[in-house]
């Protein structure tokens, strides 16, 4: 299978024979494959720790998230440095430029005129069973001491735990959680008890706060099956967030990006209704 950068990834078969142990079949079910371009492989190898330094850091989980950054953040002055590869099988359809809700790739960008800041943008959900290695993977590549780390992702409200009915909630709404090591409020309610955030979000969040890292978690839940603008509305705020507003640019056609993501995503949802 080739690569966004021309590589070669073996392709994993997720089928296994009955002799297969559980052994062999998590590590099946966990493969993560990271692929830097040759600048950014370059610049590590440059470093006393072999990462990239980062100040500023966005993780953008599943089509909402995702759609927001591409919309206000990295639709401008950004370039691709680096890609990771999840749970890829023979007969997934990938264009390799997250132009369908299908890809399975996870590209990194950076600021052209601020290289200290990264976003990670997944097109879908990581499974669970990904995101353990995914972290891990990604933030031994980078050095983000001094850095902040902000994280969107989105569910559906019937995972959301409240003594008020759904149908009062008026979703979709944001909730946010944050590691010991941040001193500011973030820009949503918390996130109430019994409450708790799940996948590669939490993930991530978990590593951030075990590494005394600056990081937010904004959790996004709809009750809409299919992408639609209110969703994606949802993150809007966030424009004026810690470190977001440090990596934005104005996008004038913000309309009309927003109405081209939902489009894709409703095509795809109705292409065999």
């Amino acid at each position: 299978m080739a690569t966004f950068f021309g590589e070669i990834l073996p392709v994993i078969s997720r089928a296994v024979d009955d002799d297969d142990d559980d052994e062999s079949f998590e590590n099946l079910e966990t493969y993560v494959k990271i692929k830097w371009k040759k600048e950014a492989q370059e610049e590590m190898e440059l470093t006393k720790d072999k990462k990239l330094q980062v100040n500023a850091f966005v993780l953008a989980v599943g089509p909402a998230a995702t759609g927001f950054t591409q919309t206000y953040v990295t639709h401008k002055n950004y370039e691709i440095i680096g890609a990771m590869f999840c749970g890829m099988k023979e007969d997934d359809v990938n264009t390799f430029g997250q132009m369908s809700p299908t890809d399975k790739t996870c590209y990194i960008y950076r600021k052209c005129d601020y290289p200290s800041a990264l976003v990670c943008e997944c097109n879908y959900d990581i499974r669970p069973e990904y995101a353990h290695s995914f972290v891990n993977q990604l933030m031994s590549c980078l050095n983000l001491c001094e850095g902040h780390v902000v994280i969107f992702g989105s569910t559906f409200t019937s995972e959301y735990k409240s003594d008020v009915p759904t149908s009062d909630m008026n979703p979709p709404f944001m909730r946010a959680l944050k590691t010991a090591s941040f001193l500011g409020t973030p820009m949503a309610p918390y996130l109430e008890q019994p409450n708790v955030a799940t996948g590669l979000p939490a993930q991530m969040l978990t590593y951030c706060h075990i590494h005394k890292l600056n990081a937010v978690l904004y959790m996004c839940y709809t009750d809409s099956i299919h992408l639609d603008f209110a969703t994606l509305k949802t993150f809007q705020p966030l424009i004026e967030s810690t470190p977001v507003k440090y990596m934005r640019e104005e996008n004038k056609k913000a309309s009309e990006t927003l109405k081209k993501i939902v489009d894709l995503h409703t095509k795809h949802s109705t292409l065999y209704m």
